[in-house]
């Protein structure tokens, strides 16, 4: 079986794939939030729409850069299993979502080798963060939220990697408080995300990286594997 992959594709968006099944998590692959927000994008799309290969998407919570309105009609989908708090339904039902299951807080998903698990997130409309386990790694994706007494709770998993938002903004906890839940949770390494989008919602991720022996930078829209991730902060 091939090794576990990652690559970032801007804001909360990853793709995780092994070869046989693929996950995507919050993918914003259109400029609909310059169409509706007058906030363009600072970086190209990684890929058309109608290039997501994924078998499971997941969407953390119904905010454009999350739930993309304008790219999920453009996806092939007929085979894609969506998966988002109940709060998003609708609007993935009137992108043309065929195969929809409701991911809210302590629901637990298994697909191949992958287990996703929804967890709490504090933020503006009901949202949730993932919790992903492949073959004795797991991971956390913050998605969007503020910095919350629960979210220490995620100790429990004895979480490998934690990609967790930075930019401070519009419900999301800012580069201390990144940096503060990430020494409390204490994984293996710590990768800040939802910046880089848009010009008025960014942040300097080395303002974490710099500040944790276990930070590491990703480069936009580069594949890695995540054993040489692990190993990157272990040296």
């Amino acid at each position: 079986m091939r090794d576990l992959t990652i690559r970032w594709i801007g804001q909360s968006g990853y793709i995780l794939s092994d070869g046989t099944t693929e996950i995507c998590i919050d993918p914003y692959l259109s400029d609909v939030v310059d169409r509706i927000a007058k906030r363009g994008r600072m970086v190209k799309a990684p890929f058309l729409p109608e290039e997501l290969k994924s078998d499971v998407v997941i969407c953390t919570h119904n905010h454009l850069d999350h739930v993309d309105i304008d790219a999920i009609p453009l996806i092939k989908k007929e085979n894609m299993l969506f998966l988002a708090p109940d709060d998003a339904k609708s609007t993935l039902i009137e992108c043309g979502v065929m195969k929809y299951k409701a991911f809210d807080e302590g629901t637990a998903v298994k697909i191949g080798d992958f287990e996703l698990e929804a967890v709490f997130a504090d933020h503006t409309v009901p949202a949730v963060g993932v919790i992903v386990k492949h073959n004795g790694i797991t991971m956390y994706f913050s998605g969007d939220t503020e910095y919350n007494e629960k979210l220490e709770e995620l100790r429990k998993y004895n979480i490998d990697i934690m990609f967790i938002c930075i930019n401070g903004k519009l419900g999301n906890m800012d580069v201390n408080d990144a940096i503060r839940l990430t020494r409390i949770i204490n994984p293996k390494v710590g990768v800040p995300t939802h910046y880089g989008m848009f010009e008025s919602n960014t942040e300097d991720p080395l303002k974490y990286t710099s500040k944790l022996d276990c930070g590491f930078e990703m480069e936009y829209n580069k594949e890695y594997d995540i054993e040489e991730v692990l190993k990157r902060c272990l040296i």
